[in-house]
């Protein structure tokens, strides 16, 4: 192993991500890599790619390469450029290191043609991949990273929180928690960092840009069909004061006050989301200029009704937050067994007093839950037209998205995958319809499919 002075480091994201805000992995490395005198660069490298080929007529030819390997003969030229620029981008910082971060399972066709291209033009450079989307929870007995690793493209990989193993790498030499697919929850609370975002181009993002705050790991629910929990055995997360103190500093450094909560829930502990959000609340109140005031944006779970106060809502109002609620099937029961334990009635009061508080809000919905009926369906047409009154206001946006089953969770366990795959015909019919009948309704959708 190199000495510290010796050694630089490049973190980068890889394509493709669908997403127009900054991804916040390689400035989080980064803060941890620079606390410890490492020399390292951040950067995020993924909106340059979504940038490239946002408008670009032929960009359903070009996703296909990035999602399913396609790649037609008018695309090749494009693609050879898209590698290189990265490879150019990376290597003029000089590194000795290389760490890909994978965000996704679809990153994983463009990183095979990525470190297969460096490992050829750069030997001698250390390349590691790490992320969920190197999908190692299944039961293949030979993943994607072993895969790259066994080809030469990689010299190491790392699954799981890099907090520890990542920094102990560099600092120590040791690999422990590398090149092993065994997922391993090392790091506490106390130890998470504000990232660190000094690489990042902000005008490469559309919209004003909102910054990542690492506030929680894991979550306080168990979904059937998400693998949060098999990468985290326990939910952990920040106090009040320690994410405030993160907002704030962001704030400062970056001129920007659009915070977004980089977790898989922001109110998974209630005690210090209610302290959360009426200090950002009152900061907004005491300032004197309203573009310095804060606004975030974070999923939120939905909970039985009175569970969340009005004086809540009120501090959310007063706070500018933005709630992502995965309500997942519109049906009650279906909704109850694969986890998310509300029914309409909470569903109801939570849109009531969003509406009342002028709060905004996209549902996520997963379209045709393989467990649903036709009866279920014709429910969920109808109630899109039962509670087109909350169009506007409280919600924003209806994502519907369909099933997919992820490694390592409960319902690729369990499933009867031969018969979830004959009906996929009916569903995908019926999220069609359920698609057309949210935006006949007046609801603004973006579907993922």
């Amino acid at each position: 192993m190199e000495t510290l002075s010796k050694i630089k480091v490049v973190i980068a994201t890889v394509p493709f991500v669908d997403e127009d805000t900054p991804l916040a992995t390689p400035a989080y490395l980064k803060s941890l890599l620079v606390k410890n005198d490492i020399d390292c660069v951040g950067l995020d490298l993924n909106i340059e790619i979504v940038n490239l080929i946002r408008n670009d007529p032929r960009k359903k030819d070009l996703l296909n390469f990035f999602y399913k390997q396609i790649i037609k003969e008018e695309i090749v030229t494009d693609i050879t450029q898209m590698l290189y620029h990265y490879v150019q981008r990376i290597m003029s910082y000089n590194p000795t290191h290389i760490a890909l971060s994978l965000f996704t399972i679809d990153s994983q066709v463009f990183t095979k043609w990525l470190t297969a291209l460096i490992k050829h033009l750069y030997p001698d450079v250390i390349v590691m991949i790490g992320g969920p989307g190197l999908e190692t929870l299944g039961a293949r007995n030979y993943n994607f990273p072993e895969r790259l690793k066994d080809l030469g493209y990689v010299d190491h990989y790392f699954v799981g929180d890099a907090n520890d193993n990542f920094i102990n790498y560099f600092t120590n030499g040791t690999t422990e928690g590398f090149d092993t697919v065994l997922v391993k929850q090392t790091s506490n609370a106390k130890h998470w960092i504000t990232p660190n975002y000094d690489d990042y181009n902000f005008l490469y993002y559309r919209n004003s840009s909102s910054l990542p705050v690492v506030d929680s790991r894991g979550c306080v629910q168990n979904c059937e069909f998400c693998d949060v929990v098999a990468f985290w055995d326990k939910f952990q997360n920040l106090t009040a004061d320690d994410v405030f103190e993160q907002m704030l500093e962001l704030s400062e450094r970056y001129n920007i006050y659009r915070l977004q909560f980089a977790s898989s829930i922001c109110n998974g502990n209630l005690v210090q989301f209610r302290k959360l959000v009426k200090l950002i609340a009152d900061h907004n109140d005491s300032v004197d200029f309203a573009d310095q005031e804060f606004f975030w944006h974070g999923s939120f779970i939905i909970r039985k009704k009175d569970r969340h106060s009005e004086e809540l809502w009120h501090n959310i109002k007063r706070s500018n937050g933005f709630l992502y609620c995965g309500v997942e099937s519109i049906i009650s029961e279906i909704r109850i067994k694969l986890g998310k334990n509300f029914n309409n009635e909470d569903l109801a009061s939570h849109l009531e007093l969003g509406q009342k508080y002028d709060v905004p809000m996209n549902l996520l919905v997963i379209a045709a839950y393989y467990s649903e009926s036709e009866e279920d369906h014709l429910y969920a047409l109808q109630w899109f037209e039962d509670n087109k009154h909350y169009v506007d206001n409280p919600i924003k946006q209806v994502q519907f998205t369909t099933l997919g089953i992820l490694e390592g969770t409960r319902l690729q366990k369990d499933i009867d995958i031969e018969k979830f795959n004959s009906e996929l015909p009916m569903r995908n019919a019926h999220a069609l319809k359920l698609k057309q009948k949210a935006e006949e309704c007046g609801f603004t959708v973006r579907a993922f499919y």
